[in-house]
């Protein structure tokens, strides 16, 4: 019996221990916890305009194929100074020694064929014949060159060849997905050409998603094409 006072004070002193830890666990897990952060929910065309910007740029990826020397590089340059001066006829003459000197770079015919438009006051039938060899000396000479097929496809709708307009943008989105560009070019052609509403539409779309371009001329020419597929489909 003597042992019973220690006995009753010790377990006393257990139960105390312990109903103070149970008050206490609770508040282990009172610190406030992340939420879980919502997965962003992206629109079809945002899950479009991502998928196009993943994909490679062809000309970037083989442009080491089509490489100039320091020199030739300098000339080029030389020809693209005296373009922003607004010295047409003296970036001609440079960018047309310089297609006889390396008529395997296509980037020089592009610059010859945009110079010879700067020269001419209006785009005349041979204004743009000219052009059309240039160009077509560009994606001669590197097919993955997508400003010289959507630069080839302007010219080609201007001569009223719409299906090998469509041609080269076509061959301008396959060599750069991403190229805003082409998307807008094609749209026009697909739109007031070839009569094509709604193709027209998404590649206006594309367009304005992929430039940032907020217009209010494209804004418009975008709902008036909605406006347009939507009274059709109610008259069919």
């Amino acid at each position: 019996m003597k042992f019973t006072k220690p006995l009753v004070a010790l377990t006393l002193l257990s139960a105390t221990l312990l109903s103070a830890c149970s008050s206490l666990s609770p508040m282990v897990n009172t610190e406030p916890q992340a939420e879980d952060v919502a997965p962003e929910v992206l629109t079809p065309l945002q899950v479009k305009v991502k998928s196009l910007q993943g994909q490679p740029n062809l000309y970037q990826d083989k442009k080491s194929q089509f490489s100039a020397n320091n020199q030739t590089l300098s000339q080029f340059q030389k020809g693209l100074s005296l373009k922003q001066q607004g010295k047409f006829s003296e970036a001609k003459a440079v960018f047309s020694r310089l297609s006889e000197q390396h008529p395997e770079l296509s980037g020089i015919w592009v610059q010859l064929a945009l110079v010879n438009k700067q020269l001419s006051k209006k785009s005349t039938q041979q204004t743009l014949k000219d052009m059309a060899r240039y160009l077509n000396n560009a994606v001669a000479a590197n097919p993955y060159n997508y400003v010289a097929h959507n630069e080839l496809g302007k010219v080609l709708r201007q001569q009223g060849q719409f299906q090998n307009a469509l041609k080269h943008y076509d061959l301008a989105l396959k060599s750069w997905p991403a190229f805003s560009q082409a998307y807008l070019n094609r749209g026009i052609l697909y739109d007031l050409y070839l009569g094509e509403k709604s193709l027209a539409l998404n590649d206006y779309e594309l367009y304005q998603a992929l430039s940032n371009d907020e217009s209010r001329q494209l804004k418009g020419w975008i709902i008036d094409l909605q406006r347009q597929i939507k009274r059709a489909q109610a008259a069919s």
